[in-house]
């Protein structure tokens, strides 16, 4: 698995995309606040966190720019409310890894359900091409996209999909349509995403070998790519499939973000609910228990390493 040290928000380029638009004038950041508890079942219980806001200005600088494509990007961290377990509970986890992961994972997808709802929302009045990414986190590490070389002698790079990646078209506010998208990230779209994070980080630790026909060509990220493209999913992909782990890590948060090509004043707002299925892991309002920290290690396929 290759795992970067963890990089500095201010990173730009090959380093973590969308790291070095995070200024404090570019975002609006909601904190994270739990409301009340509502019972969904006999041992279910429903946390809906307050609003997170996200947004992007046509005035900041692109994050990758080679002179024929630049990237505009915006990323932020948002973590879970999972609880972290006790120094004991983990020496029992270390004590039984669980391939691909280094130990036995303390949460695993089914011990609760994550919905994400957002909301994009274009301010200029003219259209937008924006996408919509969300990588993932375990207790593990959380997931880098970073570029792909498609052109070594010309030295062109693109951007590797991020671990939920949609392209979508914001109209703009003149032009007679409505300038917003909603959608939901449902509990089975979460789960996809737990499972193709798994199966990717078992991916990266099997490194597939070059196919001898396509010596220009990585597997391994190519696999990744495949794995994290929202038209696959696990349950029907034979080339997937192979990969996908016996044990599901949860996811502990993600990294939520915006793309386009172009300079832009965009918008995004998410509302996370998380549904503990009774197993106590997601922590309950008011608790004082200590949540599962923000990964420091960064999975990825990524050209350029940590440069």
């Amino acid at each position: 698995m290759r795992l970067l040290p963890r990089i500095g928000r201010q990173a730009v380029g090959a380093q973590a995309p969308g790291a070095g638009a995070l200024s404090p004038s570019l975002l609006l950041v909601g904190v994270l606040l739990a409301a009340p508890l509502s019972g969904c079942g006999s041992k279910d219980e429903t946390r809906t966190l307050e609003p997170v806001q996200l947004g992007m200005s046509s005035d900041m600088a692109p994050i990758y720019d080679d002179d024929q494509m630049q990237l505009y990007e915006v990323k932020l961290p948002v973590g879970f409310p999972i609880k972290a377990p006790t120094a004991a509970e983990q020496a029992n986890l270390d004590s039984q890894p669980v391939a691909p992961y280094p130990s036995k994972p303390w949460v695993e997808a089914d011990d609760y359900d994550i919905q994400i709802t957002w909301t994009l929302s274009n301010l200029d009045a003219e259209d937008h091409n924006v996408e919509l990414l969300v990588d993932p986190w375990n207790e593990f590490g959380r997931y880098w996209p970073g570029m792909e070389v498609t052109d070594a002698q010309r030295g062109e790079l693109q951007p590797n999909l991020s671990g939920i990646d949609v392209l979508f078209e914001l109209p703009g506010t003149k032009g007679g349509r409505e300038s917003r998208r909603h959608g939901t990230l449902t509990v089975q779209d979460m789960k996809e995403l737990a499972i193709d994070f798994g199966t990717v980080m078992n991916i990266i630790a099997n490194a597939p070998p070059p196919d001898p026909n396509a010596p220009d060509e990585d597997p391994t990220v190519t696999l990744v790519n495949h794995a994290f493209a929202v038209g696959n999913r696990s349950y029907n992909d034979p080339l997937s499939k192979p990969y996908i782990p016996g044990v599901i890590a949860g996811l502990t948060g993600v990294d939520i973000g915006m793309r386009t090509r172009e300079p832009a004043n965009v918008a995004l707002e998410i509302v996370i609910e998380v549904v503990d299925k009774g197993d106590s892991k997601v922590i309950s309002r008011d608790s004082k228990d200590a949540p599962i920290p923000e990964p420091a290690d960064y999975v990825t396929v990524a050209y350029g390493g940590a440069m």
